[in-house]
């Protein structure tokens, strides 16, 4: 997904890890561009996992392109036949429901990066929350942010920090750290010091 190989069953050994999880299984919905990674959650006996809190923990192990876009908790897994899990019998996510508040830009680099993803994506109001590719963007429409960051931040931003920081608030911060750092997009070059001429024997 989005260049990225993903093995889902990491995802999975992931989640597991959380005390809060049972069992969990890890697969993509949607076509194209709207593919999503999910993960279907079954709670450990007494516990309520919440989605903020899943995706939180992944992060602490797991890179962002690996952090599932939903997670669906459900009582049970549908199984085969043979006693495996029935994948394409799992339940779809409710993306309306699911999705994040609205969280306006608070800081510079994120109110410079909101008007980049906006016009680039076409849309009329970027958040904080929101993430590049669930809005629609994609591996060119990426290769033009990063352009239109080098220009407006001075900075020169990896096009895979786009898929690693893909939350406007995430890539903020990654923006910030390369400005704090001297990382400018002319490679920080400086002037050389001009070497003193020696005399002249005799001179």
């Amino acid at each position: 997904m989005r260049g990225f190989r993903i093995e889902p069953r990491e995802v999975e050994g992931a989640l597991r890890a959380h005390p809060a999880v049972l069992n969990a299984a890890v697969g993509v919905r949607g076509q194209d561009a709207a593919r999503r990674l999910v993960a279907w959650i079954v709670p450990a006996e007494g516990a309520a996992p919440a989605s903020d809190d899943l995706a939180a923990f992944l992060r602490q192990h797991l890179p962002e392109y690996m952090v599932p876009a939903a997670f669906v908790v459900i009582d049970q897994f549908p199984l085969t036949t043979s006693g495996k899990i029935d994948r394409n019998a799992l339940p779809d996510p409710q993306w309306t429901e699911a999705a994040e508040a609205y969280v306006a830009p608070r800081t510079p680099a994120e109110e410079g990066l909101a008007a980049i993803w906006a016009d680039v994506l076409g849309i009329g109001r970027v958040g904080a929350h929101d993430d590049f590719f669930a809005l629609g963007g994609h591996s060119l429409l990426a290769t033009r942010v990063v352009s239109r960051v080098r220009d407006a931040f001075r900075v020169e931003l990896p096009l895979r920090a786009l898929f690693e920081h893909g939350t406007l608030e995430r890539l903020a911060r990654e923006v910030e750290r390369l400005q704090a750092s001297g990382a400018t997009a002319l490679g920080a070059i400086r002037p050389r010091a001009q070497r003193r001429r020696q005399p002249a024997p005799g001179g």
